[in-house]
């Protein structure tokens, strides 16, 4: 299969979907790809299984402020340049690159960067939706690390972080190293075996999200499509109504609260407490949704999806949860994502949640 330059919009759609209100600027990164795309032609999608078991495979992202970002394009000299120095450090070639995360824009610069490298890209990713850390993957459930990691930014600036105590530890490395790099940097990440990235990767995450994307496209048009995507995804609608508080807390990367009054019930609320994303969904007290479920919130009138940043009071928006990929259910994975991993305490028996 390949990634066609008409195939942009509905993987936007559904990357952005599963971004859960983070995961960045889908819109801007997708006229970029666009523009790659019709430049260097399509990117074959293939499996690791095609792949000899000890083929390097190399995740690609972007960290760092994708706001920023847009202010400093990406070129795809950068994208090449990671390539090109972890395959030096480790002295073997890349025989393909592979998602970091699909939830996000973070999908569409690995479409692009196979692009400019000319590299088949691997039909499956690290997380199965959006996550603001790079230690929360299920690569680091299974073990694999995320070092060496190699950065670049516009400037022709690059950074190799050979190797970190644990993949937590590489988050907190990677992170002090992005403002000497202007604030967002390419980046190489967990380069593995292709044998690893086949048994331990969420597989079919790039043509997943093209199917999702064209599903709500279609939810867009009709409400009958709408029933029909909740259906085809096991999703469920949690919640309509229009958003009356939004609160930021002042501490940093700890995200805030809003609160949403119900369409037909106004003595009825929901909290939705957010980081980057959104992470938990308390109808009245109760929590009826918690990463690492993808919660969406999408406006009423266009089902467009809201992010963390665009969200404001008067929105009239439906708060629909999506299941979370099976990888997350194991204790060693879901520990990386749960509320606690976000500051966050979940108290059961009073069934609400608090800020640790």
């Amino acid at each position: 299969m390949k990634i066609e330059l008409d195939d942009v919009h509905d993987l936007a759609a559904g990357v952005t979907l599963l971004g859960s209100g983070g995961g960045g600027d889908t819109a801007t990164v997708a006229r970029m790809l666009r523009h790659t795309l019709a430049h260097h032609g399509p990117v074959t999608l293939i499996s690791a299984a095609e792949l000899p078991d000890d083929a390097l495979v190399i995740p690609i992202a972007a960290t760092g402020s994708i706001t920023v970002m847009i202010e400093r394009l990406p070129t795809g000299a950068e994208f090449r340049s990671v390539i090109q120095a972890l395959t030096e450090y480790l002295g073997r070639p890349a025989a393909a690159l592979h998602v970091f995360e699909v939830g996000g824009a973070n999908a569409l610069f690995a479409v692009a960067a196979a692009a400019w490298a000319g590299l088949p890209l691997i039909d499956a990713d690290g997380m199965g939706r959006a996550y603001p850390r790079i230690d929360q993957t299920v690569l680091n459930a299974a073990g694999i690390s995320a070092t060496p990691i190699a950065l670049a930014d516009p400037s022709g600036n690059q950074v190799l972080i050979q190797r970190a105590r644990d993949n937590t530890d590489a988050e907190r490395i990677l992170r002090a190293v992005l403002p000497a790099l202007g604030g967002w940097a390419a980046t190489a990440v967990y380069p593995m075996r292709a044998a690893d990235a086949h048994q331990y990767a969420i597989p079919g995450s790039i043509t997943a999200a093209l199917k999702l994307g064209r599903d709500l496209r279609a939810a867009q048009r009709t409400p009958w499509a709408r029933v029909s995507l909740l259906g085809k995804r096991h999703a469920e609608l949690l919640f309509s109504g229009t958003v009356v508080e939004t609160l930021r807390h002042p501490r940093p990367r700890t995200g805030g609260t809003l609160t949403i009054e119900h369409e037909t019930d106004p003595q009825r609320s929901l909290r939705v407490e957010i980081a980057d994303e959104y992470l938990l969904a308390i109808d009245d007290g109760q929590v009826t949704a918690s990463v690492p479920d993808i919660i969406a919130l999408l406006d009423r009138r266009t089902w467009n999806p809201v992010s963390t940043e665009h969200i404001t009071c008067g929105r009239f928006v439906d708060v629909v949860r999506f299941p979370s990929p099976p990888h997350w259910h194991h204790a060693e994975a879901r520990r990386l994502v749960s509320p606690e991993a976000f500051g966050l305490r979940v108290l059961e028996q009073e069934e609400r949640s608090l800020w640790a």
